[in-house]
Parts: structure tokens; C-alpha cells; sequence
């Protein structure tokens, strides 16, 4: 999956500045399905902590779960949106 997808499909990206990681600035990509209830969110690893430029998602809290296809993910996402209360 590319970087591009994760954007296309929504995806927060969060900055790590070199002051607040104490070491070298970074960026990951957050999505949440209900932030306002701190409900299921995915997360993406660091940008500088991928393998030959390829992004994936995990489930926060259980890493278990990788999306490494973008058709994939993105039947995930409408299965949870679609299934919402």
C-alpha cells in the first residue's frame, strides 16, 4: 500500500517533531471511526520505520490485524461505517 491510499482513504497525518521524539522527526497516519467516543481507531507505522516504502494498518491496541491491501482496508472501513450505530 502506498501512501497516497492511505491519504485517499481518509487517514489523519500526524507530525513527531525531533523536539517531541527526542531523536529524528516522523509522521504516522491515524484513522478513527468515533473519535468523539474513543471508539476503534487503525494506525500506520512511522514513516521512517517502513520496509521498502510499503505502508500497512493495524487495529490500534491489537496488532493482529494488518491491512496490507488498499481494496481491503477499504471494504473494512465501509463494513464498520456501514455497521454503525
Amino acid at each position: 500500500m502506498k501512501e497516497k491510499d492511505l491519504i485517499k482513504l481518509g487517514f489523519k497525518k500526524t507530525y513527531v517533531t525531533e523536539e517531541e521524539s527526542g531523536d529524528n522527526a516522523y509522521y504516522y497516519y491515524t484513522f478513527d471511526f468515533f473519535a468523539e467516543h474513543c471508539g476503534l481507531s487503525l494506525l500506520s507505522p512511522a514513516n521512517d520505520e517502513l520496509k521498502d516504502g510499503e505502508w500497512f494498518v493495524t487495529v490500534l491496541e491489537e496488532n493482529r490485524i494488518r491491512f496490507t491491501d488498499k481494496k481491503e482496508l477499504k471494504k473494512f472501513i465501509k463494513f464498520i461505517r456501514n455497521n454503525s450505530l
